[in-house]
């Protein structure tokens, strides 16, 4: 895909914008502190557009993080994304958490690209559980297995094969659960790259020929509690419940 895409990342402490056009990163800009995101998002994007002398108008694509992560962050790079989406009559694809920092991970100039095996991005979503997802990492080539989990650091290191790399912000709550088992152990303080939410949008819609033929639906955020509410319900039907408890 040859348009240019614009996207948003507010899932965490920081955020900011990125400009990538046919996979490669034109820009990207910064939010100035944490937790900034609702009053620094559009300055940021603008200064953005301004600096690679972009107008709105030749954007393709408006790409954001969907989550997991904050709450007020998701609603604020939601938001704003449809409301450029909406002005500008252009797309808005919504891009998971996990997918952008397994990415991020991966091309990280300090990644041994001769690992092979399993990436586990994981978040602290409180409760004793966390929230991750699973990739494989093969001969450079990333893939994603299954969907977005909420388990406790236990249920992880059970489901995770011997040697996988684990990171991200649910490492050192539980680092004493995970420590025993045979994982790798990467940074716990680990901050989503607007240029990652690029990337990964570019790559999830690389075989679109024109974007303006893509749906106009609305992307919706993926919060720790939609996933916690899904799994309760999944437990509960395989248990013979018949719902979930209130």
């Amino acid at each position: 895909m040859d348009a240019l895409i614009l996207a948003l990342e507010t899932s965490g402490d920081l955020g900011g914008a990125a400009l990538l056009a046919k996979g490669s990163l034109l820009g990207e800009e910064l939010v100035s502190g944490p937790r900034r995101h609702g009053a620094e998002l559009m300055p940021c994007v603008d200064r953005l557009l301004a600096k690679q002398r972009v107008s709105r108008e030749q954007l393709g694509v408006i790409a954001v993080n969907a989550g997991p992560g904050s709450y007020t962050g998701l609603r604020i790079g939601l938001t704003t994304a449809a409301a450029l989406g909406y002005a500008l009559n252009k797309p808005v694809v919504g891009v998971g958490a996990f997918d952008c920092m397994a990415l991020q991970f991966v091309t990280d100039r300090a990644f041994d690209t001769r690992f092979r095996g399993e990436l586990w991005p994981v978040l602290d979503a409180r409760r004793d559980e966390v929230m991750t997802a699973r990739f494989v990492f093969e001969k450079g080539d990333l893939k994603r297995v299954g969907a977005d989990m909420l388990v406790p650091p236990a249920e992880l290191s059970r489901q995770a094969a011997p040697g996988s790399l684990v990171f991200g912000s649910g490492v050192a709550p539980y680092e004493n659960l995970l420590k025993p088992q045979p994982l790798k152990l990467g940074p716990s303080a680990f901050e989503i790259a607007p240029a990652s939410v690029a990337l990964q949008a570019w790559r999830e819609l690389v075989n679109v020929a024109d974007p303006a033929a893509l749906e106009r639906r609305a992307v919706l955020p993926r919060y720790f509690r939609q996933v916690l509410a899904m799994t309760t319900e999944e437990r509960a039907a395989r248990s013979g419940a018949g719902r979930a408890p209130d």
